[in-house]
């Protein structure tokens, strides 16, 4: 217990440096030095060998060593509070909604700026209380509602599981994942696409779950991208999925009944959504311009995924073959802001 209470002490302090300056002069071993300070023997060994060894070792200068190494190591750890430019970046990055580590895969891309850790910007971020409201992003953990029961999912056995997809899915550009975010007070459903390479999100607010109405919409907001294949889950909205299949001039794949995790992207993407939509919410209080708010927003967001660039920059990289800058979106409105 004794020898652990060593181990957990503070750093020399400049009266033990002096005094292991006094028994150097005196040849004593680096064991009677320790168990004179009470201090650990590799303690001792490494700060004496450090500063010059037996012969030259010297309390004063060991001491301001010590001190400025802690000084720059700190300062190093504040950065974002020493630089001017980066504090500016930083702050107008936090009020449009970045996380600490976008904004630092973002810095990485980003010319005429230092580069700051995630741990370094939330360090500052902490210690800025006017800025700690900007780190709003909380896993909603609200349980979801009773499960549909049997008989109400597609039961479709010519449907092709997602088994078959191809594997460049998982690495190419062009495959897409849709699902639907519900109401519990009317009909109305929020379509949310997603694809998978370049992270970009589509969305629309529909009137109802009509198989007409959804296989035209998803046609009309995938019209002007690449598709090369759709993964859905078992919805009986996609009843009419070979239609769509001949209209998208595509193949489609279904995740297993009850396995929505096979689709994880777009699952993952409504969670985040749910930040702007929260569980609940009546989808009729919300309008298209709100829903294209948070569309935007998403693609032109950078994500530490996509290595600081946005699903913006990339789609268009892989559509046109034009490397682009996203615009500036400013934050949709949150129910937790303020």
């Amino acid at each position: 217990m004794r020898k652990n209470a060593k181990n957990k002490k503070k750093h020399l302090q400049k009266e033990e440096r002096f005094c292991i300056e006094k028994m150097l002069k005196r040849k004593k071993s680096f064991g009677e030095i320790s168990r004179t300070l009470g201090r650990g023997l590799s303690t001792v060994s490494e700060e004496v060998n450090d500063n010059g060894g037996r012969e030259n070792y010297n309390a004063k200068k060991a001491d301001h060593r010590a001190h400025l190494k802690q000084y720059w190591k700190k300062k190093n750890c504040n950065k974002v509070a020493m630089d001017g430019h980066l504090y500016k970046f930083v702050e107008k990055s936090l009020r449009k909604g970045w996380s600490p580590e976008t904004i630092s895969c973002r810095l990485e891309i980003q010319s005429g700026l230092k580069y700051a850790s995630p741990k370094s910007i939330r360090k500052f971020v902490h210690s800025r209380h006017s800025l700690e409201r900007f780190l709003f992003w909380e896993r909603n953990n609200m349980k979801s509602g009773r499960k549909r029961s049997k008989n109400k999912y597609l039961n479709d056995p010519d449907r092709k599981f997602i088994d078959v997809r191809p594997i460049e899915a998982l690495y190419e550009y062009g495959h897409w994942e849709g699902d639907f975010i519900v109401s519990k007070h009317n009909s109305r459903v929020l379509l949310v696409l997603v694809e998978k390479y370049s992270k970009k999100i589509l969305l629309a607010i529909l009137p109802n779950r009509n198989n007409i109405l959804v296989n035209r919409t998803i046609k009309t907001l995938l019209r002007k991208h690449t598709v090369k294949s759709l993964t859905l889950d078992n919805d009986i909205a996609f009843l009419k999925w070979k239609q769509l299949e001949e209209k998208l001039n595509s193949k489609i794949y279904f995740c297993h009944p009850y396995h929505s995790w096979e689709k994880g992207l777009v699952e993952n993407t409504n969670r985040w959504i749910r930040e702007f939509v929260p569980k609940k919410s009546n989808l009729a209080l919300f309008k298209k311009e709100y829903i294209k708010w948070i569309e935007d927003w998403f693609n032109h967001t950078p994500k530490q995924c996509l290595e600081g660039r946005t699903a913006h920059e990339i789609s268009m990289q892989k559509e046109y073959g034009m490397m682009v800058e996203s615009l500036e979106i400013n934050l949709p409105e949150l129910r937790i802001w303020g």
